[in-house]
């Protein structure tokens, strides 16, 4: 297959030895196949301490060798079962240090265009390194990381899912990052892109001493939400100019979060795209606070992309964004005393 250039170059898949880790290996597969992309699987040995006398040093150098021997005939054993599946263009390599910066650095070197890993998400980053290993590639590499949250001791699937892909947007140009890496990923697999924006109701009072939100206006909400529909009618329509199959729909909602997971079903949604500021949020994973959640809470893959500057710079919201907060400031001004 010839690599179509709006592809990805090739793709990452860290591993760490376990069946847990290889689950995200079926959907990467399956785009490199579809993309035409090289498939680039990636075992990072972490050097254990050194010995501290010469009686131990014979020791630690058979244990160094034994070790590293099984590690490259687990890559070959991957890579085996790989084209048995019929992902022909592969590579493994070992690599040394900190999980982290070691697979940061060989990204960069080998021009990846995008990670495929699995991470966990409920319940922390208890068991396996690669929890951690996803927030530093996040944060260190401006490139698209394809975050894939199974199941416990869950052999992986013959064949991922398949369905549309979500890309939730606010109106924003940082939310809009995410649709060139949503597009690739709807050619690769063939499926159309959705279009989410969720539009908070705008409040009759926001006086923090009611323990619950208070009404909302229904006329200035359905404004807000009109505007926010139009602009995801045009965002769709440069989609379809450019061979793509697209939808969008905007909704009103108390939470992004919970309307976005509402939405991203399995039966329905192959995996969610979105970008992120890679900024504040928990020093852990420090994806910003919807990202976070939805790589927590959602039951398809989630693709997070953090844009160059991102982390620095301020996004300036759109025009329709810009409405709909002089609207909600009608709002309140309509109920001051």
């Amino acid at each position: 297959m010839m690599h179509d250039p709006s592809s990805f170059r090739s793709i990452l898949v860290p591993l760490d030895g376990s069946p847990f880790a290889e689950q995200a290996v079926p959907l990467a597969a399956r785009i490199a196949q579809r993309s035409g992309s090289k498939l680039r699987l990636a075992f990072v040995h972490k050097l254990p301490a050194p010995p501290v006398d010469s009686a131990a040093a014979k020791l630690f150098t058979s244990i160094e060798a034994a070790t590293r021997k099984a590690e490259r005939a687990y890559l070959r054993g991957v890579q085996a079962r790989l084209r048995e599946g019929g992902t022909r263009l592969s590579s493994a390599v070992t690599l040394t240090g900190d999980p982290g910066p070691a697979l940061a650095q060989y990204a960069q070197e080998m021009a990846i265009g995008l990670v495929v890993m699995a991470t966990h998400g409920r319940g922390g980053i208890r068991r396996a390194w690669l929890g951690s290993v996803a927030d530093h590639l996040i944060r260190h590499l401006e490139i698209p990381v394809l975050l894939v949250r199974p199941a416990e001791g869950v052999a992986p699937p013959s064949r991922p899912g398949a369905g549309r892909i979500l890309v939730p947007l606010d109106g924003s140009p940082l939310a809009e990052e995410a649709l060139d890496t949503g597009a690739r990923l709807a050619r690769a697999l063939d499926t159309e892109l959705s279009l989410l924006q969720v539009v908070p109701p705008v409040l009759l009072s926001d006086d923090p001493a009611l323990p619950l939100p208070s009404a909302y206006d229904e006329e200035l909400t359905g404004m807000c939400r009109t505007q926010a529909q139009d602009y995801l009618d045009d965002v769709v329509e440069r989609l379809h100019a450019q061979g793509l199959r697209a939808s969008g729909v905007a909704v009103v909602g108390w939470s992004p979060v919970d309307s976005i997971l509402e939405v991203a079903r399995p039966e329905h949604i192959a995996l969610v795209a979105l970008a992120t500021h890679g900024r504040g949020g928990l020093r852990r994973l420090a994806l910003g606070s919807v990202a976070d959640k939805l790589v927590r809470g959602a039951d398809v893959p989630v693709l997070v992309y953090r844009p160059a500057g991102a982390g620095t710079t301020k996004t300036q919201p759109s025009s329709q964004v810009g409405s709909r907060g002089r609207l909600a400031q009608r709002a309140h001004h309509s109920t001051a005393p």
